[in-house]
């Protein structure tokens, strides 16, 4: 019976150790009876969108410089024009002019009348007034070169101021092309274009619109040639009197200003073409929407005036009105007993408020001239 016993017990050993070696056999050492499975990718997930990363600050990009670089003069920016003033298709001054004809509309005019000067007198046949001048022209305290030009021909009673924009780019190019291009139409007695307006010019007004037109056309194509130019352009205000009809034709673009001094009392004749001058405020209010050499088609103020014996016309730049009043402009002015000191009072003045920008005065004094009876029937026989 024990040994059954221990017969049983062994058998039972025996199997257990058999099972447990079969368990344990995919660990046993040795070589794979098969090469494994490699395993089963799993589906693939949409890629993940790429963290975004913060956005890269542009560097601030300056505008268009007017003036030299180390140049700390204030300067006047010419920006695009507002949208009433606009031709289509017309940016700011940073964009180079068109190279193709200059279009078909012409540039538009608004006539002002001053002093019932709108009342048609007949010419008389001798001159009614006489006109001297003067003028001057510096490059006050703080610009490097004057970009400033002026023109007086008391001959022919023609006067013009301009104040060239564009720094190195060629300010002093274009106010000296607009001066000599004006003065060249009147002494050739050549004016080229058409005008457009809302009511009848003046023919000596029209005149000095397609002058300054002219001017405009002849700065646009030296642009054209000089690419270099691109940001130049200037103001203008032009002066011419007519002795015989008594009056005074004044054309006008930008912010160079022409006053008129009657007695005591000083009055500004021309409107500045600055966002200020729309009725703006603040901020980039002084910025000018229009120049010569900016835009093909432009806007000409004609003033119309009838001069009396003793008026005094003063032309100037804004490096004056920039850096004085009306008021202290009127006195340096009635302060003085002659022309030429006056002007130099003025350019004085401007530079004692700062000097800032370059300075330019013309100063015309209307004079009466009384025609003898000789002269009056030597005149009439010569008409007739």
């Amino acid at each position: 019976m024990a040994l059954w016993v221990s017969l049983l017990f062994a058998l039972a050993v025996l199997a257990w150790t058999s099972v447990r070696a079969w368990r344990n056999w995919p660990r046993a050492a040795g070589p794979a009876l098969e090469k494994p499975l490699p395993p089963v990718p799993a589906s693939p997930s949409p890629p993940e969108a790429p963290e975004a990363e913060p956005p890269v600050p542009l560097p601030a990009i300056p505008p268009p410089s007017l003036t030299e670089e180390d140049d700390e003069a204030e300067f006047t920016l010419v920006t695009a024009l507002p949208p009433s003033l606009r031709s289509p298709g017309v940016g700011t001054h940073s964009n180079p002019p068109p190279s193709h004809p200059p279009p078909s509309r012409p540039p538009k005019v608004e006539v002002i009348y001053e002093d019932q000067a709108d009342i048609d007198e007949a010419g008389f046949p001798v001159t009614r007034i006489l006109v001297s001048a003067e003028g001057q022209s510096d490059g006050g305290r703080v610009r490097r070169r004057n970009e400033d030009s002026f023109l007086v021909v008391p001959e022919r009673s023609l006067f013009v101021v301009a104040d060239g924009m564009g720094g190195y780019a060629g300010g002093d190019v274009a106010s000296a092309l607009a001066v000599e291009t004006v003065a060249s139409a009147f002494e050739t007695n050549t004016f080229e274009g058409k005008t457009e307006a809302a009511e009848t010019v003046p023919r000596r007004g029209r005149e000095m619109a397609c002058a300054i037109q002219m001017a405009n056309q002849a700065i646009l194509a030296r642009v054209e040639k000089e690419p270099a130019l691109a940001h130049m352009g200037t103001t203008v205000v032009a002066a011419r009197f007519s002795p015989n009809k008594q009056r005074v034709y004044i054309g006008h673009v930008g912010d160079s200003r022409c006053y008129r001094l009657r007695g005591e009392t000083m009055k500004q004749l021309t409107t500045d073409h600055t966002f200020e001058g729309l009725g703006l405020k603040g901020s980039g209010s002084q910025h000018l929407y229009q120049a010569l050499g900016v835009d093909r088609r432009i806007t000409i103020d004609i003033v119309v005036d009838k001069p009396r014996p003793g008026d005094l016309y003063v032309l100037c730049t804004d490096g004056l009105t920039k850096m004085a009043t009306d008021d202290r402009i009127r006195a340096v002015i009635l302060d003085e007993d002659d022309l030429e000191s006056a002007v130099y009072g003025l350019i004085e003045l401007a530079n004692d408020g700062g000097g800032k920008d370059n300075v330019t005065v013309i100063l015309v004094k209307v004079l009466e001239r009384r025609a003898s009876s000789a002269r009056l029937m030597a005149a009439e026989e010569a008409t007739d």
